[in-house]
């Protein structure tokens, strides 16, 4: 792999493009914190995102397969530029916040095409038995940006000059610019645009539809990822905060820390899979799910067992952070797996699809915990934890059946 061009370009586009859009959601969150004091606008500008991601999901997939795919990476990168310049000028405005929240909505959806568009690109730049490791990388550099993307936005900013950092983002869009340019990835054949695009996006939903209840492995698979964030991941994102603040009294300095921590867990994740991808088997992620499972019960001990809030907090941040990385083994397995046996000229919409299931899980799975939070004792609090568990044992259950199944698929 270290001779393929081409990936070694989209790694570097990749990792200016996302540390350059870590940096730009950072800061507008902190800035908007800083000039509302409202934990409300703050909580609404960070959401915008996922609502512009959601509405052009269904879209992307769709582009992702009929459009060249090193054009929309270009295309992306160069309405990120924009929107740094736009975030530059409103900045400068009295009050920005509305003007902010409209850009903020245009990430989100421009964001929208970098999963499916990035992931339907590997098979084709890379060989068959490459994918795996290819995967586990562009991950480890998505991950790697979301760690440097905060540690950086919070070094160079200043509220008084924050406009500043916008010009540094364009400067890394700049060269992701400049990596796609030199980038080659070869153009599937597809069937020509006939209709308007919701015509198309309709008649192609159809299609990826029909190919589906076909295929219903990779619905399963799809199934799995969603339990996963719904109950994993919703709970990390929800209850874990909660627990630290509320109960563990935890300092912004700890806050900050846990969260570099739960990165660099997810990151550490990515890496192990770059390293064992080539050993792992079917059985594999009915393992790892074992071990979260195991993981989440432990939380127990800081939760409910430990008198002193400061060994609680961050013995469950250890636990909190090893249960992250295997997740993150398990999700980038699971999206292999869906590369390997989706038909290529259908990846993009397949894997627009899986998106939308995915993102569509961690909101629902939020409120579900919140509503919990906010009237839980420590008591419940375990029972939630043990509960939790369970629920992971019963996916990895789940999931035995399903590889299995992809197993014998694979070798007819």
């Amino acid at each position: 792999m270290k001779r393929n061009k081409n990936f070694n370009l989209l790694i570097g586009s990749q990792l200016f493009s996302v540390l350059g859009t870590t940096i730009v959601q950072f800061v507008i969150s902190l800035y908007v914190l800083d000039i509302t004091k409202s934990a409300l606008t703050f909580s609404v500008i960070a959401s915008l995102s996922i609502v512009g991601r959601l509405i052009c999901l269904p879209f992307c997939g769709v582009l992702a397969d009929r459009l060249p795919k090193r054009n929309l990476m270009l295309l992306m990168d160069c309405l990120y530029l924009i929107l740094s310049i736009g975030l530059f000028l409103v900045t400068r405005l009295e009050n920005p916040v509305t003007a902010i929240g409209i850009l903020t909505v245009i990430i989100g959806m421009v964001s929208a095409f970098e999963t499916p568009v990035v992931q339907s690109a590997i098979p084709i730049i890379c060989k068959e038995e490459e994918i795996p490791r290819a995967n586990g990388i562009i991950s480890s550099i998505g991950t790697l940006g979301t760690v440097l993307g905060p540690i950086l936005a919070g070094i160079i900013y200043r509220f008084d000059a924050v406009y500043q950092i916008f010009m540094i983002t364009a400067a890394l869009f700049l060269i992701a610019i400049f990596c796609e340019v030199l980038l080659n990835i070869p153009v599937q054949a597809q069937a020509a645009m006939d209709g308007t695009l919701f015509q198309v996006v309709v008649g192609d939903l159809k299609e990826v539809a029909n190919y589906l209840k076909a295929q219903k492995v990779i619905v399963k698979v799809a199934a799995v990822a969603f339990l996963l964030n719904f109950f994993l991941a919703s709970f990390i994102q929800v209850i874990i905060p909660y627990v630290s603040r509320i109960q563990l009294g935890a300092t912004d300095a700890q806050f900050g820390l846990m969260n570099t921590i739960l990165a660099i867990g997810s990151l550490l994740g990515t890496v192990v899979y770059g390293v064992i991808a080539n050993r792992l088997n079917e059985t594999s992620i009915t393992k790892n799910l074992i071990l979260v499972a195991i993981l989440f019960s432990l939380l127990v001990i800081p939760f409910g067992l430990i008198q002193d809030s400061t060994l609680a907090f961050w013995l469950m941040t250890v636990i909190v952070a090893s249960a992250m990385g295997v997740v993150t083994v398990v999700s980038v397995q699971l999206i292999v797996y869906i590369q390997l046996v989706s038909d290529k000229a259908l990846l993009g919409r397949i894997m627009s699809l899986v998106m939308i299931v995915t993102t569509l899980a961690i909101p629902l799975g939020q409120v579900m915990y919140g509503s919990f939070a906010a009237v839980a004792s420590t008591k419940m609090l375990l029972v939630l934890i043990i509960a939790t568990s369970i629920v992971t044992i019963l996916i990895a259950i789940f999931s035995i059946r399903i590889f299995k199944q992809m197993r014998v698929s694979n070798e007819v």
